[in-house]
């Protein structure tokens, strides 16, 4: 992320330059929302005496031998309720536990399950975290122009942020993951509310529950921090104090300061039901640059994807 600000602070400079003896002429920028349950039947036959003569010793000898069997053929038929029954209730107590439905049982699943990966995650790997324009970018006429010697605008800005994007998997493990897992540098992983939710969903696949999350979008800010507005409260996000605190002094008195705002952005987890953990994640976070003072506006994308062991 250091990185990523060196070459947007640079870039601001540019713009400070080029916006002393030019006009501002902003373009049309787009954003992207990231927006995707024997009966066993019982024949009993009377066996009927072979013959009609027996002697009434043998008939109560019969009777007796009937009545013994029909007791134990009862207590066998009991035996095997019992077991029926038995084997009913531990099926009943093992059964998982029931998947969330609404968005808020679903949006209070996912923080439970985020927030354990900070305090019982023994390992975080981040497999990617890959960095790019999420659109056009707005620059003033000047700038541009000095940029097409660079090949234009968007081409150098692309071939620097693919170029600082991480494609090698790197494990954090102990404090390092409550640094850098989201919310990086917090003891907590999500603070969402319903409210904060465009749409959440959840999919049982293999045996675990897929959850997405779109977060509802985030309007221009020079001060929001974590844990505030919406995308701010799941996701590692640029905060506008950390651009602005880094912009120098003459920059920044040409450039004005620098506001912040969040288009939806989606985070898709799979978590194990059994123990409530999250296994992987991936967060796509969208989020916008604006110096309004020289008209210019900054789109980029960010997706992390991470997977954890316990």
């Amino acid at each position: 992320m250091k990185k990523i600000l060196a070459i947007l602070l640079a870039l601001s400079m540019l713009a400070a330059f080029a916006a002393c003896g030019a006009k501002n002429t902003p373009e049309t920028t787009t954003e992207a929302e990231s927006t995707e349950e024997i009966t066993d039947e019982v024949t009993e036959e009377a066996t009927e005496p072979e013959s009609t003569e027996a002697t009434s010793e043998d008939a109560s000898a019969t009777e007796a031998s009937s009545e013994a069997a029909t007791t134990e053929k009862a207590s066998e038929a009991a035996s095997e309720d019992a077991s029926a029954t038995d084997a009913s209730e531990t099926e009943s107590t093992t059964e998982a536990p029931k998947a969330p439905q609404t968005k808020e049982e679903i949006v209070a699943y996912f923080n439970e399950a985020s927030n354990k990966v900070k305090t019982e995650a023994k390992s975080a790997t981040r497999q990617y975290s890959k960095i790019s324009l999420n659109g056009s970018t707005t620059l003033p006429s000047s700038l541009n122009t000095i940029l097409k010697l660079l090949g234009g605008a968007d081409s150098f800005l692309g071939d620097q942020l693919a170029k600082n994007s991480k494609n090698d998997p790197e494990t954090f493990t102990g404090s390092q993951i409550k640094e850098t897992y989201p919310v990086e540098g917090e003891a907590w992983s999500s603070k969402l509310t319903a409210a904060d939710v465009k749409s959440a969903t959840c999919v049982e696949k293999d045996g675990k529950y897929v959850i997405t999350i779109t977060t509802v979008a985030d309007g221009k800010s020079d001060s929001i921090k974590h844990g505030q507005g919406h995308a701010p409260k799941a996701f590692n996000v640029v905060l506008p104090g950390v651009v602005n605190d880094n912009i120098p002094g003459v920059a920044a008195s040409m450039v004005g300061t620098a506001t912040m705002n969040y288009p939806s952005s989606t985070v898709k987890a799979v978590i194990d039901p059994a123990t409530g953990r999250v296994v992987s994640a991936v967060y796509d976070l969208y989020w916008t640059i604006n110096f309004d003072k020289v008209g210019a506006i900054l789109p980029f994308h960010t997706s992390d994807s991470w997977t954890i062991k316990y």
